[in-house]
C-alpha cells in the first residue's frame, strides 16, 4: 500500500490521484533523505537506477527521460501521471526511483526550494539545508562560490550538480 498523510491506498485500487500519488512521492523521498548519510556509493546509484528500468522501463525506454531536468514539483507530476497509467513496483523500487530523480534529474533553487529538494538534490544532511535556509533568509545566494561557504557542502557534489542548481 501507499502511506499518504496517514492513509493507505493500495496499489491495486483501479486509480490513484495525482495528489495522492504526489503526496506519496514525497514521503518517500523525505523518509528516505532522512537515513541518508549524503555519501553515495556506486553500488546505491546502480541499485536506483535499475529500480527506475524496472518500474519506468516496463512501459517505455528510460532514455525518453534521463536527459530532462525538472522540478521535483513537476517530477511528482509526471509520477502522479505514470501511476494512473499503470507504472507500480515494489516499495524498495519506488524509494530508488524517488532518490534516483531527486540525486540526477532535479532542479533545485537554492533561494527558495525546501529543505528536503535541498537535502536530496545537494547530498546534504538536514543541518546544512536549515543552514542554507538561514543564510538565504537575510541574503539571497547569486553564484555558486556563496553556496560552497557553507559548512557541510561537499564541493565534488556542487560540482556534479552545479547544472541543476539555480
Amino acid at each position: 500500500g501507499i502511506l499518504r498523510q496517514g492513509a493507505i491506498l493500495d496499489w491495486s485500487e483501479s486509480k490513484v490521484t495525482a495528489s495522492s500519488i504526489g503526496g506519496w512521492i514525497i514521503v518517500i523521498a523525505v523518509g528516505s533523505l532522512a537515513v541518508w548519510t549524503g555519501q553515495v556509493t556506486a553500488a546505491d546509484t546502480d541499485s536506483d537506477r535499475k529500480a527506475v528500468e524496472a518500474v519506468c522501463g516496463r512501459c517505455h525506454t528510460t532514455e525518453l527521460f534521463l536527459k530532462e531536468r525538472r522540478s521535483w514539483a513537476r517530477w511528482n507530476e509526471v509520477f502522479a501521471d505514470m501511476v494512473e497509467r499503470g507504472a507500480d513496483g515494489t516499495d524498495d523500487q519506488l524509494d530508488g526511483v524517488s532518490r534516483f530523480f531527486l540525486e540526477n534529474m532535479t532542479l533545485v533553487n537554492v533561494n527558495h526550494s525546501p529543505a528536503e529538494e535541498l537535502r536530496g538534490v545537494l547530498g546534504i544532511g538536514a543541518d546544512v539545508a536549515e543552514a542554507i535556509i538561514a543564510r538565504r533568509a537575510h541574503q539571497l545566494f547569486t553564484n555558486l562560490a556563496q553556496l560552497r561557504e557553507i559548512k557541510g557542502i561537499d564541493p565534488n557534489i556542487l560540482e556534479q550538480r552545479k547544472g541543476r542548481i539555480l
